[in-house]
């Protein structure tokens, strides 16, 4: 790093306050402008010093990260959030596109945390990453809401408007209900965890179908219907699973 930025540290467990201010320190071109262990009294410091960037833990004593930033009229600091355990934060993250710190972590990651913080300074897609966050988070339910970056566009799609996705080697094609297709340079199989959850099943190789548009299996062709327009191979290894669900809910 070659850039002076300021960061605020808003941590209510002392151990994990001082090893970040510790790696931190290190870097004599990040300044550590203060520190704070409850909601109110960050959200105060935070507004008058008004730093580059924030190292947020997800759940406070008072309260979590998500009602910290609700306090805010207007977000214009990055933010490296570390969360010891939360399953769903974790998933809201992954649908977001936003990286988190799991604890403990090494210091190598939190440094590589730095330098995206860095890269993503003056990213307009930033504020749309962390609004989509806001929202899968405060609605207390699964993610219903996911991010789709490619080199043009950032892309927040409702998980229910996804048809299918289609790999292509190392890149991932999403068909939506209304006909839209979406390139993303991705493998299928990181969509493939982040959405099997969610009513998703990978159904070949190459296809990552939305179960819930399955209107139809053509036994000949060993394919699946998806809104009685869409066909789909079906490997013979999924095959059964498929049936299963088919007759369970059609």
């Amino acid at each position: 790093m070659n850039q002076n930025i300021s960061c605020f540290i808003v941590e209510d467990d002392p151990q994990a306050l001082e090893y970040a201010t510790t790696i931190i320190r290190k870097h004599e071109e990040i300044e550590i402008l203060g520190n704070s262990d409850t909601i109110e009294e960050a959200a105060k410091w935070v507004k008058e010093l008004q730093p580059d960037f924030l190292i947020l833990d997800v759940f406070l004593s008072d309260g979590n990260a998500f009602e910290f930033l609700a306090l805010f009229d207007t977000i214009n600091f990055k933010i490296i959030f570390t969360t010891s355990f939360a399953k769903y934060a974790v998933e809201a993250f992954k649908f977001s596109a936003l990286d988190y710190l799991l604890k403990p972590y090494e210091e190598n990651d939190l440094m590589r945390a730095l330098e995206k913080v860095k890269q993503d300074m003056h990213s307009k897609n930033y504020e749309l990453q962390l609004k989509t966050l806001l929202q899968n988070f405060s609605d207390n339910k699964p993610p219903q809401k996911i991010v789709l970056k490619n080199a043009d566009t950032i892309n927040v799609v409702h998980t229910e408007d996804i048809l299918y996705a289609k790999s292509d080697n190392n890149y991932t094609t999403f068909k939506l209900k209304t006909g839209k297709e979406i390139l993303v340079s991705k493998p299928l199989k990181s969509f493939d965890q982040k959405l099997t959850p969610y009513n998703f099943f990978r159904v070949h190789q190459s296809f990552l179908i939305n179960l819930s548009y399955v209107s139809a299996f053509n036994k000949r062709n060993e394919e699946v219907v998806l809104q009685q327009a869409h066909t789909i191979p079906v490997a013979q290894s999924r095959k059964k699973y498929l049936l299963d669900y088919i007759e369970g809910h059609l």
